[in-house]
């Protein structure tokens, strides 16, 4: 497959990286971090999404009809 090099760039071929840290590439510490960030969050939704559900359970029904209908 050939490439118009005109119009798309060349990638550049590197050899190690000898133990240098990759420009913009999360460390993994920061990617559990960032991780366990998301799952707090989710967890909030989800139990805020069930309290919702427990407090309106004709809710669950309404969803279902939308989700069948594709609205």
């Amino acid at each position: 497959m050939e490439f118009d090099r005109e119009n798309y760039p060349v990638p550049m071929q590197t050899g190690s990286l000898g133990g240098a840290a990759v420009a913009g590439m999360p460390t993994i510490k920061q990617r559990l971090d960032m991780a366990v960030r998301q799952a707090e969050e989710r967890l909030q939704a989800v139990k805020r999404a069930k309290e919702i559900l427990d407090k309106n359970p004709e809710l669950e029904e309404l969803l279902n009809i939308m989700q069948k209908s594709h609205f």
